[in-house]
């Protein structure tokens, strides 16, 4: 018997979106602050920027109240 603490699959998979949105949050900025700006990277920025906090509040919904974790 293993005693170590493990994620769900769910968890996981939101782990993993986060990831992705920060990439692409990050990218936004980079060609933002390259002089890449228009009203299009503005507001993919501001869309990602949301989209990152509500994942962030979500997943720590998640792992706050336990349900993200297995035992294996």
């Amino acid at each position: 018997m293993s005693d170590y603490t493990t994620i769900s699959s769910a968890v996981e998979a939101d782990l993993m979106q986060l990831v992705a949105l920060h990439r692409l949050l990050d990218f936004a900025l980079s060609q933002s602050l390259e002089g890449n700006t228009d009203d299009r990277i503005l507001e993919g920025v501001v869309i990602l920027t949301r989209m990152v906090g509500r994942k962030v509040r979500r997943l720590a919904d998640k792992l706050l109240d336990g349900q993200g974790f297995g035992c294996d």
